[in-house]
């Protein structure tokens, strides 16, 4: 496998828009990952590979859509272009027959959207560092030989939020720290005063690192370099640990 240095250049298609748009925002947030490519169809993607060059991950939905590529020849011409680019599907629904059509084509991750929902940097990441990775369901529909022995997908836990964070305390976090609203303004939006959003946000960050999520994804990550902010974002999207999954 390649060698890979933060931030991976991110190549990211998918036909629904606000899916493309919020994997774009949570990876042009994180520092270990940049988008350099978003495209709504395969089509779009293979061109400005062309026009771009190849990046070193490519993220994209495998539903089939009238506007699609089958899957087979997608990814065909993804290695064609990007022969050294990490491969990753995201999928709605996860069906038996796409998902080893895929594993032929030695994707590196196959992850279903409700269940990576925050935490894509974290499966792009070991990915690009170990090899293949899969969300929970993906494993149970895998190829015999990716489930058993030293070519065992690594299971990436569903994302959810740590049960110690407050609704109130959520919703200061996400709009101060995920859509960088001043606190001011996100005082306004949630009817408190300023000081009570700066607590809750303070709050966050105390909690975050309770040793709920797990910091074994933490890979290439700086935290001397980063804002509190960055800091807080890095460790809101893990995913849980194990042993609290």
């Amino acid at each position: 496998m390649a060698k890979y240095r933060p931030p991976l250049k991110v190549a990211l298609m998918d036909d629904d828009f606000y899916a493309l748009k919020w994997n774009t925002a949570l990876m042009m947030r994180d520092p270990r990952t940049t988008v350099i490519i978003e495209a709504d169809r395969p089509i779009s993607l293979i061109q400005q590979m062309k026009s771009e060059g190849p990046p070193d991950v490519v993220i994209v939905d495998v539903e089939y859509a009238a506007t699609r590529l089958p899957v087979a020849e997608m990814l065909s011409s993804i290695r064609e272009h990007a022969p050294e680019a990490v491969v990753i599907c995201n999928s709605q629904y996860g069906e038996r027959e796409t998902i080893e059509t895929a594993m032929g084509f030695g994707v590196k991750g196959f992850l279903l959207k409700q269940e990576v929902r925050m935490s894509i940097v974290s499966g792009v990441t070991y990915a690009a560092r170990h090899g293949l990775i899969v969300s929970p369901s993906i494993f149970e529909l895998l190829p015999h030989a990716n489930t058993i022995g030293p070519a065992r997908a690594h299971i990436l836990p569903v994302w959810q939020p740590n049960p110690h964070l407050t609704p109130q305390i959520i919703k200061s976090f996400w709009l101060r720290v995920f859509f960088g609203m001043r606190a001011s303004l996100a005082a306004e939006e949630l009817y408190v005063e300023t000081a009570t959003i700066e607590r809750y946000v303070n709050q966050a960050y105390k909690i975050l690192t309770d040793g709920w999520a797990d910091e074994s994804y933490l890979f290439d990550v700086d935290f001397s370099a980063l804002s509190p902010e960055d800091q807080a974002f890095v460790w809101f999207t893990l995913p849980p640990r194990q042993e609290s999954y």
